[in-house]
């Protein structure tokens, strides 16, 4: 024993604390950090294999899944289309742009994925600040805030509540109804987007990463082969064509109009090609000179059209993306999807450097050029990368929207009239989806995130560890011993430990972490647990300050072309606000005894 915790505690500690440090200082994906973590506390004795294998077979982890497939069906109905376009009109001040996405936004993250729902609002975001003239920055943040503060409403519109509530479960046998958090999560909601509409004035002025590819004519370049050339009849390859300094050779068009793209090295010139690159003009034009080529008379791309089997696409890099701190023709990344990089955005200017050779950052956006139906093909390492804002699926509504429509609201009466358990109407609801053709079989499939889920189940092991080896104890005594039994206060320390970690950690992670911490101290100092987790939802959800803090948040910062300095600006002031109002409302709605 040290410090009255013991060998197996220190080694559940240490093993946490080096999870968190390798996902915050290194690039390894963190389900298989957490998974590592899980590993070693076996290897080590700190957990038994009922307890490691536990996390995987926890209700959350199951709801989750289901809900995936859930959303797909939604999205895929055309359902969420059909409620937006008759929630939306056309707005002309800030404030109306404002109100007109973050309350709509807000609503349909209570039921669905807020992930799903900013990808879409993105897209309307987009339009709007081109009509009325408004700054897409200044839409982009709020809009993020707005969904993330909707999913905090009730237990299914966010996967940390569905945490929470099965560890909940798994404690005192009780299941929370899908509004239980309703009313404290409607009421923060409230103040936030209040709050949101009175710092406006702060809302950053940025040029979005979209507006630098606008026109690609800047950066694209079209040159024509001679007949007579001396490069006629050899490779690209021989001819040294390919990768020339400033640029890349991204496709050959023939006289007949055959595209080929990607260009292999061993591809043959023929007189009257014309040769595409795309990279840094000025240092592409002297392939003129150099090799004796000739100006076409017009690029070959544009923004809205490429080619008749080729189109342009905008995508922006994930945090812990496979292509963070990587060059492109360091990888096999255009050859393994068909796509050729084009152009880089960082904080909404283009990086006027040959694309291949940029080592991309987080919140990087890339101009792709892609085959017709990309997103169909888009292999899941691709969706882990890359987010891809500008959808190719025409969805319509009709029937399967109403349908969707429905399920969903037969699942939220099914549980909230204490029919079936949540998980149970989750997974019925999921079924449904498949069965009545809302969404395919092989999307319900796809939809289903699996790192996700291993993050949760190890999150969920990770609190079990600290539970049983004391560590949860000794936190919660610390705790009751500085707050006494003042409830007020004690919530105050436990939202903000909540608000802080959940900023450096994803939401998910924190709830299972701490959920053990957060009900022992409730039950040391004799109060009903209920508050206190009703609390912790809210608190790791209502976190703005940190890109990382949430998947929304690492959405929109590569979206709108923000950086950290934008969101602290704005997300500083709201989390203290919302820190207040998590304590307040939760004290006055929940009984401690």
């Amino acid at each position: 024993m040290f410090l009255g915790l013991s060998i197996y505690a220190w080694i559940t500690i240490a093993t946490l604390a080096t999870v968190i440090i390798c996902f915050a200082t290194t690039k390894m994906p963190i389900d298989l950090l957490f998974l590592g973590g899980v590993t070693i506390l076996l290897a080590t004795g700190a957990i038994t294999e009922e307890t490691a294998f536990s996390g995987f077979s926890s209700e959350s982890v199951v709801a989750i899944g289901a809900e995936g497939i859930i959303v797909i069906g939604l999205a895929q109905s055309g359902a969420v289309l059909w409620i937006v376009q008759h929630l939306l009109g056309r707005p002309t001040r800030l404030v109306e742009t404002l109100l007109k996405l973050t309350l709509p936004a807000a609503f349909l993250s209570t039921f669905t994925s807020n992930v799903t729902i900013v990808s879409m609002f993105i897209r309307i975001a987009k339009m709007w600040s081109k009509k009325i003239k408004i700054p897409l920055s200044k839409m982009i943040l709020p809009l993020g805030y707005a969904a993330t503060m909707g999913g905090g409403v009730t237990l299914i519109g966010t996967s940390s509540n569905l945490i929470i509530a099965g560890l909940y479960k798994e404690r005192t046998g009780e299941s929370l109804s899908i509004f239980s958090i309703t009313p404290a999560g409607a009421f923060c909601l409230f103040i936030g987007i209040t709050t949101i509409i009175f710092l406006r004035r702060f809302l950053p002025v940025l040029k979005s990463p979209e507006e630098e590819f606008e026109s690609t004519g800047d950066y694209t370049v079209e040159l024509v082969v001679p007949t007579d050339n001396d490069a006629v009849g050899k490779t690209i390859e021989e001819a040294q064509l390919n990768n020339v300094r400033g640029g890349r050779l991204i496709e050959i068009v023939r006289f007949d109009k055959e595209v080929i793209s990607p260009v292999p090295a061993d591809e043959f010139i023929l007189g009257g090609d014309h040769l595409v690159y795309s990279g840094e003009v000025d240092e592409i034009l002297l392939l003129r000179r150099s090799h004796g080529l000739v100006n076409a008379n017009k690029h070959v791309f544009s923004v809205s059209e490429v080619d008749s089997s080729r189109k342009l696409r905008t995508a922006t890099v994930k945090f812990h993306s496979d292509l963070s701190g990587k060059r492109i023709c360091d990888t096999d990344f255009e050859e393994k999807n068909n796509m050729i990089l084009v152009a880089v955005s960082r904080s909404g200017e283009r990086l006027k450097v040959s694309p291949r050779e940029i080592e991309l950052q987080p919140g990087d956006t890339l101009l792709l050029e892609c085959p017709p139906k990309s997103q169909d093909a888009t292999s899941s390492d691709l969706s882990k990368s890359l987010d891809f804002f500008d959808s190719e699926d025409a969805v319509v509504y009709g029937k399967k929207s109403l349908l969707a429509g429905i399920i969903l609201i037969a699942m939220v009466l099914l549980q909230t009239l204490n029919i079936i358990p949540l998980v149970t109407a989750c997974m019925l609801a999921a079924m449904a989806m498949v069965v009545f053709r809302c969404c395919t079989p092989k999307s319900a499939q796809k939809s289903i995130e699996w790192d996700i889920l291993m993050i949760v189940a190890s999150s969920v092991v990770f609190g079990q560890a600290l539970q049983q080896n004391g560590v949860s104890d000794i936190i919660a005594g610390a705790v009751h011993s500085v707050a006494g039994t003042n409830h007020i206060f004690m919530l105050f320390i436990i939202c903000g430990m909540a608000m802080i970690l959940s900023e450096f950690l994803t939401d998910n992670v924190t709830s299972a972490v701490l959920f053990p911490v957060v009900y022992e101290t409730a039950t040391l100092a004799g109060f009903n647990p209920l508050p206190f987790c009703m609390a912790l939802m809210l608190s790791v959800t209502f976190t703005f300050v940190s890109p990382l803090s949430s998947v929304v948040n690492m959405t929109t910062f590569g979206a709108g072309g923000y950086k950290l300095k934008h969101f602290v600006k704005i997300g500083l002031p709201l989390d203290l606000i919302m820190w207040v109002s998590i304590v307040f409302i939760v004290t006055l709605i929940y009984p401690f005894h």
